[in-house]
């Protein structure tokens, strides 16, 4: 297990890059805290530092808490030769669990993070104390960027990425931003570590192959959504631009039966950053009820 000092940045607090191995693949982590164990996952793109922000200091001091790298995200790898769809993720999420020793704990996903938890829960279910999901993709209505499917044609996806990156990519990153955090503003010194850390080909690679392939996952997906009984709390914001509450959050919590839902008014898509105090309250809940049913 190789460790080391993530950079130092002004505002939320430094963690210790660790690793794990997964069939060959290194997963990068961070972890703080002690107890019960809560395993934090990002959206697409994204790092463990969607959640560092804010988040992980304030669960820290009642949990044990662990924040994934996705496999291709922040500083951990992927192999092309595995389909890393959301639910291989979800696989691989377990197998990194299972090296780590961390039984029964309470799986955060947030917008494709989401997507992953959901699949973990019809997965293994029975290995989870509960789930919390915000701003969740949880329908195939999810839309798909046009330079998604860049990275994937023939012959010129390479050329794509290692070229028009530099002079396109930091444009596109500011603006998804911009829509991810309205009506909140934007947090800078957040935007300009993503810019740094996102802009790499293999991440624009890995973040454009999770868009491409999460529809029809979800597709499969989302007729297992009625047999998931473990506790869930649905976390959403009412003005979320990008994905619609009244498409995902709302008719997923119809779907679960006896799943709490969340609705922050005036509020967008990235709660882990925007609304920490919310979602450390969502994984009060879902912990509060699970320790009810493990008893």
């Amino acid at each position: 297990m190789k460790v080391e000092r993530a950079p130092v940045a002004a505002g939320p607090p430094s963690y210790l890059r660790q690793s794990v191995v997964v069939d060959g693949m290194t997963l990068n982590y961070v972890s703080a805290g002690s107890g019960r164990p809560v395993v934090l996952i990002h959206g697409n793109p994204g790092s463990y530092e969607d959640y560092t922000l804010a988040v992980v200091e304030r669960l820290s001091q009642s949990y044990y808490v662990v924040v994934f790298d996705r496999p291709g995200h922040g500083y951990s790898e992927r192999q092309d030769s595995v389909p890393a769809t959301v639910e291989v993720q979800a696989l691989i999420i377990r197998d990194a669990l299972q090296k780590l020793g961390l039984k029964k704990p309470v799986l955060v996903g947030h917008s494709w993070g989401g997507s992953l938890v959901l699949a973990a829960a019809v997965a293994y279910g029975k290995e989870l104390a509960g789930i919390v999901l915000l701003a969740p993709a949880a329908y195939p209505s999810v839309s798909i960027e046009w330079w998604s499917l860049l990275p994937h044609i023939p012959l010129i996806g390479n050329i794509v990425v290692n070229t028009l990156t530099p002079s396109l990519g930091r444009a596109m990153v500011r603006k998804s931003l911009k829509q991810a955090y309205a009506p909140q503003d934007v947090q800078k010194d957040y935007a300009e570590r993503s810019l740094d850390l996102w802009m790499k080909p293999d991440h624009i690679r890995a973040c454009a192959n999770d868009e491409r392939t999460l529809g029809a996952s979800l597709t499969v997906l989302s007729e297992h959504y009625r047999d998931i009984e473990m506790p869930v709390v649905i976390v959403t914001g009412s003005a979320d631009r990008l994905l619609n509450p009244e498409e995902h959050a709302y008719p997923l919590h119809k779907t679960i039966k006896n799943s709490t839902l969340l609705v922050l008014p005036e509020t967008g898509h990235q709660l882990p950053q925007t609304r920490p105090d919310a979602v450390v309250s969502a994984i009060d809940t879902v912990w509060a009820a699970a320790s009810i049913t493990l008893l």
